[in-house]
C-alpha cells in the first residue's frame, strides 16, 4: 500500500479538509474538532486558531486516521 498527501489543507472553523492518495487514489479526508482532539497527538485541547495555524501538522499526524477510513 502506498499513502501519501496533496493539494492544500484547510480549516474552516469547524471541520479540517485536504486529500489522501492511497493506492494512487486520491480521496477527500475531513476531521472535525473531536477527531482532532482524538486522534492528534498533542492537539487534545487545540483551539480554533492553533488548528489553523498548525493545520498541515495536524493533518500528517491524522493520515493514519485517514488511511484507516479509507483502506
Amino acid at each position: 500500500m502506498s499513502v501519501g498527501c496533496g493539494r492544500a489543507v484547510e480549516w474552516d472553523g469547524k471541520i479540517l479538509t485536504g486529500w489522501v492518495v492511497v493506492n494512487g487514489v486520491a480521496t477527500k479526508v475531513t476531521a472535525d474538532r473531536a477527531t482532532i482532539h482524538a486522534c492528534a497527538a498533542g492537539f487534545s485541547d487545540a483551539l480554533t486558531w492553533e488548528i489553523d495555524r498548525f493545520r498541515t501538522e495536524i493533518f500528517e499526524k491524522l493520515m493514519p486516521f485517514f488511511v484507516r477510513q479509507n483502506s
